[in-house]
């Protein structure tokens, strides 16, 4: 700066004028990157820097992270490691005091790095005593700054600090925002799901001469896509659909309901068993996306004992003999939505009084304790347990095995299982 009279007044009005432009750009905006730019251009004006870098504290507390700069590479960035206490701009940041150094070649604690630099100059910003970060400004000339350039640097960085806070609160806030809007959209999300989930349950256990009929469903926190349905035929057949579709979700959940809705319509049309689920695997493939798939159990039951069934790539039921022999039920297929016109293979058994029939979801076998599964030789174990017991009984007693099983803590997985009875006196003979 110039030290005559008239030069000293030309420079007061035009740092006056820098610093009212400085009040009025900086606090005019909420964005952080804005500021710095900011910044960095009303210092630029008056001083005329060659180099240039505002450095931020991280959270940490420990690192100095270069928020903008003026004449630096990227590649002299990279190399440079700035931290709290270290090189000058790290002790300015620890001490609050800003620095002149008027030949960096005669200070100890100057950084190499940036080439031709002879002098420089660092300032802190401080908001509310806390420091904030730096600003450090070097130039190519030898005591390129005076203590008016760091006088001049300090009101700026003050006011620069006010404009930082309130960039960063206005930031920090809208993250919380967002944030709670998330939380709030997923659980809407969530409450859609299980309201989907929901409406695809039975309200009530079937009538069928001759068994005992019941399901129930155990929902984890994250809502899947089981179901199961009990579909009334006529010639008092029922239909019995037990079902785990691919995804969590809301996502889940329509596939869900997607499928009962496939299912329930061709059913209504179709008595081949087989020809309804690759009508429905093919309504399937073309309405969802290939990752988007479903694991179907679907038997029909006749008044006189008969069990037709096709399992489309589901989890085999366990057919509990009155002499405590164990059948299981895989005939069919592939999984449903994945591979259109595929071809499924019925499957019939016959349960006699006593008997039986138990249809589950993957929840059930995989609940997991310490890596270790439930697995199908416990559903077995518990339902010998539990022979003679009413359906509903025996369907509860095998999801609060597998939950006690589990342990604490959110089930990966809905547990759904349907029990299907065949009541009267077991014979002593096949």
């Amino acid at each position: 700066m110039s030290s005559s009279n008239e030069g000293g007044e030309s420079d007061l009005h035009l740092e006056h004028r820098t610093l009212l432009e400085a009040v009025r750009t900086l606090v005019s905006t909420l964005d952080l990157n804005t500021v710095l730019d900011r910044l960095l251009y009303l210092s630029h004006e008056m001083l005329a820097f060659d180099y240039c870098t505002i450095l931020l504290i991280g959270k940490d507390g420990k690192s100095l992270e270069v928020a903008a700069r003026y004449g630096y590479s990227d590649s002299m960035i990279d190399r440079t490691d700035f931290a709290m206490g270290a090189g000058v701009t790290g002790q300015v940041a620890r001490t609050g005091q800003a620095v002149i150094v008027p030949d960096v070649s005669k200070n100890g604690q100057y950084m190499p790095g940036l080439r031709g630099a002879k002098s420089e100059m660092v300032v802190p910003l401080v908001f509310g005593g806390k420091v904030l970060g730096v600003f450090d400004v070097q130039s190519p000339n030898l005591d390129a700054f005076t203590d008016r350039d760091k006088e001049f640097l300090g009101v700026l960085a003050a006011v620069a600090s006010i404009a930082i806070t309130n960039a960063k609160a206005h930031a920090e806030a809208i993250r919380n925002h967002e944030e709670v809007s998330r939380r709030r959209e997923l659980e809407h999300d969530l409450e859609f799901a299980r309201t989907i989930q929901e409406r695809l349950l039975p309200g009530a256990d079937p009538v069928l001469p001759g068994y005992e009929i019941a399901g129930m469903n155990l929902p984890s926190e994250t809502i899947s896509g089981d179901y199961f349905d009990y579909i009334e035929l006529p010639q008092g057949h029922l239909g019995i659909a037990v079902a785990d579709v691919s995804g969590k979700g809301v996502a889940a959940a329509l596939l869900a309901a997607s499928l009962q809705g496939t299912l329930r319509s061709h059913v209504e049309n179709l008595y081949s068993i087989a020809t309804i689920l690759e009508r429905a695997n093919n309504s399937l493939c073309r309405s969802t996306r290939a990752d988007n798939y479903a694991t179907l159990f679907y038997g029909v039951l006749d008044p006189g004992g008969a069990l037709t069934y096709v399992n489309a790539g589901h989890n085999p039921p366990i057919l509990l003999r009155a002499g405590d022999t164990v059948e299981r039920l895989s005939e069919g297929g592939t999984v449903l939505g994945m591979f259109p016109k595929q071809k499924y293979a019925e499957g019939r058994v016959d349960l006699w009084p006593g008997d039986y029939l138990i249809v589950f979801t993957d929840g059930l076998p995989d609940a997991t304790r310490e890596d270790e599964a439930f697995g199908d030789q416990r559903i077995v174990d518990t339902a010998l347990k539990a022979r003679g017991a009413p359906a509903r009984l025996m369907a509860s007693l095998l999801i609060t095995e597998a939950d006690s099983f589990a342990g604490s803590g959110t089930a990966v997985d809905d547990m759904t299982v349907v029990v299907a009875r065949r009541l009267g006196e077991p014979r002593k003979a096949r």
